[in-house]
């Protein structure tokens, strides 16, 4: 099996033609040139690491003249998103990471009446351990006293999540309500109220399962509290493709958290946090009407494919600077290119990961003319696309 480098760079024989120097010299990311680059080219290098490979040798790329223009051997044909089937009134362990991980100009998690978490299991176990800023449920929906807090108090809550134990059968089946009695009461005591409770998926046991770094001891209700957090970037495709901000790859808890392999930084001046443990591709890319992407488009999701497809599966961060434009731009041709969705779908798929997606109009036109290559006709418009 060839190493990750080796297919990653499966590009045209005549390099030189493409413009394109390799170097690798005394395991060191570096330059093949010494001249000051152009803000309007691409540069993109990658640090390999001694994991699961005998080629702990570092490379670089970088285009000088001509464009490297990656194109299908055969158009693709297009399909479509496959999602799962949750039972109506649950969202999925995935879906409450992603809404603990929102960030709109802050963190989601700042403003005390985004979410309100309510913990339907023993005072015990909550004890033990609940899910961040959750509260116990019995503080709220009284079993004898009812509702504890007014109406008007719920209402400026966005989305009251409720969990027990475990549990995915029907709201209000008679298992469900043999299950987690207090989790159903507490439901229906609240959709009573005029409020549109869901509950977790599989309860806590199925959310500490993957995410056991979300979920502490400590009560973190108020403001201040709350400012402490750590905030995780979003998840993409559950366990494997995460999007996010260049401060959130700085951060080594959050790395190892994770458990990422493998990074894309697209910022223009962020320096590779991890380059000694961790796989870099580094693409120079600004956020504005000029930035050309036709080389990092199709660099980036390769890379991505490549790491995901491992042995063993590796785990990918894109980011930029706020993890909004050009590390959106990148995934989406990722999921443009290798699900086989059209832009339109991709786009839907991201911006319901993470909120904050927004790449820029000049990303979004050229994402269009990459939709056209890889699928042989555009599949969708700007006017679908734009916000």
């Amino acid at each position: 099996m060839k190493g990750w480098w080796e297919q990653l760079m499966h590009l045209p024989n005549d390099l030189d033609e493409m413009g394109v120097v390799l170097s690798r010299a005394n395991n060191s990311c570096r330059a093949a040139s010494g001249e000051p680059v152009n803000t309007f080219q691409t540069v993109s290098s990658i640090s390999d690491r001694e994991f699961n490979s005998t080629d702990s040798d570092h490379s670089s790329i970088i285009p000088i003249r001509n464009k490297v223009v990656c194109e299908p051997e055969e158009v693709l044909v297009p399909a479509l998103p496959e999602t799962a089937c949750v039972e109506r009134g649950y969202i999925t362990p995935q879906q409450v990471y992603n809404l603990l991980s929102a960030e709109e100009g802050q963190p989601a998690l700042y403003d005390p009446y985004y979410i309100l978490i309510l913990d339907c299991r023993s005072a015990e176990r909550y004890r033990d351990s609940h899910v961040v800023t959750a509260r116990a449920a019995v503080t709220v929906i009284h079993p004898e006293l009812g509702c504890l807090i007014s109406c008007i108090e719920l209402q400026k809550y966005s989305i009251i999540l409720l969990y027990a134990e475990e549990g995915c059968s029907p709201v209000g089946s008679v298992k469900a309500r043999a299950d987690s009695p207090d989790l159903q009461r507490c439901f229906f005591q609240l959709s009573g109220l005029g409020m549109d409770p869901v509950i977790l998926l599989g309860g806590f046991y199925a959310f500490h399962a993957l995410y056991p770094f979300l979920c502490t001891p400590h009560m973190v209700l108020v403001e201040p509290e709350r400012h402490t957090l750590t905030i995780y970037p979003s998840e993409i495709l559950e366990g494997a493709l995460y999007q996010g901000s260049a401060s959130q790859a700085s951060d080594y808890r959050i790395i190892k958290n994770l458990h990422i392999t493998h990074v894309v930084n697209a910022t223009a001046n962020s320096p590779d946090a991890f380059p000694n443990t961790l796989c870099y591709l580094r693409l120079r890319l600004s956020d504005d009407a000029q930035q050309d992407l036709v080389e990092a488009l199709p660099l980036a999701s390769r890379f991505i494919n490549t790491a995901l497809k491992g042995d063993p599966a590796g785990r990918v961060l894109v980011h930029c600077s706020m993890g909004r434009s050009r590390s959106s731009a990148l995934t989406l041709a990722f999921l443009m290119e290798h699900r086989q969705w059209s832009l339109l779908h991709a786009l839907r798929w991201l911006r319901e990961r993470r909120a904050c997606t927004a790449p820029n109009v000049n990303f979004l036109c050229q994402l269009l003319t990459y939709e056209e290559q890889l699928f042989g006709s555009r599949l969708t418009s700007l006017d679908d696309i734009r916000r």
